[in-house]
């Protein structure tokens, strides 16, 4: 543009500044901000919360911090720059600063909106502060903001990481009886959660509820469905599941076969084990360092298909055996 004598307006610098930060160049995208100074043109808020994002991005909240301030003090700051800080606080596990910059986007006249109230959410439920996650969950609905699907997998996460699956249960009905539209991603949330809360016979009840909502399984479903059975001993059903996936539509991608073969190898059947490794390395995939640790201890007990198998997977390259 500058070699054919056109001059980028803060459009075309924006929208270069937010490419840059996307892929990681947050050091390019400085750059950019200083040309645009020099040229007479002053980065508005677009500019700097797409730098201000890059550097949370790259966890380097000190300089997040320096252009928020600088935003603040040249009146710029929005709506959006409190977004993005707040999330920086929580990824870097800073949650009672990120609670003090809400309560200060609320003084300064900017009202928390559903992402403020989602990522803080996540963030309390990631420091451990249950009581404050339910609490803002609640104050959400008091202070009018409605909380959409994102909030609400978010909040059903954390349910089900913490153990609460009664809790969690009672969440996803409620959002069954909502206007949302439910998705794999809650599906998959709860059927984890109950398959690692041990409460198989409700996770397969979630699982074949799917297929009646006209909802294809993914792979992340039958992961956690298989591992679930597995947990239980119950491998035929396990294999069964496993074997169906690609009837289903849905092949079956190196995570559902590392917790297919940990089932077995952890329950003694060295040989449906071994089938099932030779036909992982055969489409590509890698054994995860789980299964690698499974494979030696029991390649060390004299298991030589299980040593043949270990040398020729990419995911033991390194390994020796003595």
């Amino acid at each position: 543009m500058v070699g054919h004598n056109i001059s980028p307006d803060i459009f075309s610098f924006s929208i270069l500044i937010d490419s840059l930060c996307k892929e990681g160049l947050v050091s390019n995208a400085q750059s950019i901000i200083k040309i645009m100074i020099q040229a007479g043109v002053e980065p508005d808020a677009v500019s700097y919360n797409s730098l201000m994002d890059g550097y949370c991005l790259r966890s380097q909240l000190d300089e997040a911090i320096q252009i928020f301030d600088l935003m603040v003090h040249n009146g710029i700051v929005d709506a959006f720059s409190y977004n993005i800080l707040i999330n920086g606080y929580c990824k870097s596990k800073r949650i009672d600063e990120a609670m003090q910059l809400c309560d200060e986007m609320t003084q300064k006249g900017f009202l928390p909106d559903t992402i403020t109230y989602t990522t803080l959410i996540q963030g309390l439920w990631n420091a451990g502060k249950l009581g404050t996650a339910h609490v803002l969950f609640k104050n959400m609905f008091s202070h009018g903001n409605q909380p959409d699907i994102i909030t609400f997998s978010t909040f059903l996460d954390g349910l089900c990481k913490q153990g609460n699956i009664g809790e969690a249960l009672m969440l996803f009905n409620a959002m069954e009886q909502s206007k949302l539209k439910i998705g794999h991603m809650c599906y998959n949330i709860l059927i984890n959660g109950l398959c690692r809360a041990g409460k198989l016979n409700d996770a397969k009840e979630f699982f074949s509820r799917l297929f009646e909502k006209g909802l294809q399984p993914d792979v992340y479903t039958y992961g956690a469905i298989i591992k679930g059975l597995c947990k239980e001993g119950l491998l035929d059903e396990a294999y069964k599941v496993f074997r169906g996936m690609e009837d289903g539509g849905c092949s079956p991608n190196g995570c559902c076969y590392n917790v297919i073969i940990q089932g077995f190898l952890r329950h003694g059947d060295v040989p449906k084990a071994s089938q099932l490794i030779e036909e992982m390395v055969g489409k590509g995939f890698s054994a995860d360092a789980t299964t690698t640790k499974l494979v030696i201890r029991l390649s060390c007990n004299g298991d030589s298909i299980l040593r043949k198998l270990r040398n020729q997977s990419k995911g033991f390259k390194g390994v020796n055996v003595k």
